[in-house]
């Protein structure tokens, strides 16, 4: 039983299929293209980011476990949130 409004629960929906869709799709996601692609400069940052070791600098997205591989995200979108205050645009 949904116990909040009828927007929230559409809200939530479009969240579940963004989540389904980045995370859980059969073709590359956008993270794992950004990653994969990233020169190794990129790569040391998002890792250093990340709060990952410079060995993981050498695998690809794919190899990485499940939480790294979260962390990774997790350090993208910060990083993209911290340039959209200096640049005034939204990720």
């Amino acid at each position: 039983m949904f116990l909040g409004t009828e927007q929230q629960r559409l809200t939530g929906l479009r969240q579940i299929a963004h989540l389904k869709e980045t995370y859980f799709s059969d073709r590359k996601n956008k993270l794992e293209t950004i990653f994969d692609q990233a020169s190794d400069k990129l790569k040391t940052t998002l890792c250093f980011h990340a709060g990952l070791k410079r060995r993981h600098t050498l695998l690809t997205y794919s190899e990485l476990k499940p939480e790294e591989q979260l962390k990774i995200a997790q350090a993208i979108l910060s990083l993209c949130h911290f340039t959209a205050r200096y640049t005034g645009e939204f990720c």
